[in-house]
């Protein structure tokens, strides 16, 4: 669906940000917004993506016709090639300007890196470390492929182990299936949120420091 330039200008007011702020996200001249907001010039397809969604992320819905509305904010849901990477935009946005930390369980940091390329996940992972935002992630007993440092980790035995992971994220319990096809349903409900942070805590407090040994022999190789 092809955006116009009222139906942006419409949802940038509707997800009460200003126009300055959405160049800034962004990373676009003002002029360059303008003309997209009055219809004008040859504006390139990969702009106006660029500000689909990051409106997108402030509960935007666009609807045919030139409709906009807010999304209904308990249950979002991304889907398709981008959706991993949505999701690790949205846990930022999250928790950008608070601090924080995110729980994983379920994570294979080696169908991650597949599904969104490793330079993208470096960045991520920088990006948390400048806004104050940590990982404890669960993994498979075992597994000693890792992206975050060693003691983000522990291993839980592989006959507990699920690889579909779940993120908890500030008010927001997000859920990821691979297959068929990707798709990754977030839950923005504090208490959700908070009783399955206390799960992990206790599963976490029962898991197993990763293998030194292995690590090393990891490392001589």
């Amino acid at each position: 669906m092809k955006l116009t330039g009222p139906q942006i200008a419409a949802a940038i007011s509707l997800a009460g940000l200003t126009r300055e702020a959405l160049c800034k996200e962004a990373a676009i001249a003002k002029n360059t917004l303008i003309n997209i907001l009055n219809n004008a010039g040859a504006n390139r397809e990969t702009t106006i993506g660029k500000i689909r969604n990051i409106l997108e992320m402030y509960g935007i819905e666009f609807l045919p016709g030139e409709g906009v509305r807010k999304k209904d904010r308990l249950v979002e849901t991304y889907e398709g090639e981008d959706a991993n990477r949505k999701l690790l935009d949205d846990v930022y946005n999250t928790l950008r300007d608070i601090g924080g930390e995110v729980l994983i369980a379920g994570l294979d940091e080696r169908r991650v890196i597949k599904d969104l390329e490793e330079s993208f996940l470096t960045a991520h992972i920088e990006r948390l470390r400048k806004a104050n935002i940590t990982e404890r992630l669960l993994i498979c007993k075992g597994d000693i492929y890792l992206v975050a440092p060693e003691e983000c980790y522990r291993w839980i035995d592989s006959n507990f182990f699920s690889p579909y992971p779940l993120y908890i994220y500030g008010p927001k319990l997000a859920l990821v299936s691979w297959a068929p096809a990707r798709r990754c349903a977030i839950i923005h409900d504090e208490a959700f949120a908070d009783s399955t942070r206390r799960l992990f805590n206790f599963v976490w407090e029962h898991s197993e420091p990763l293998d030194k040994a292995a690590l090393n022999n990891k490392a001589r190789k």
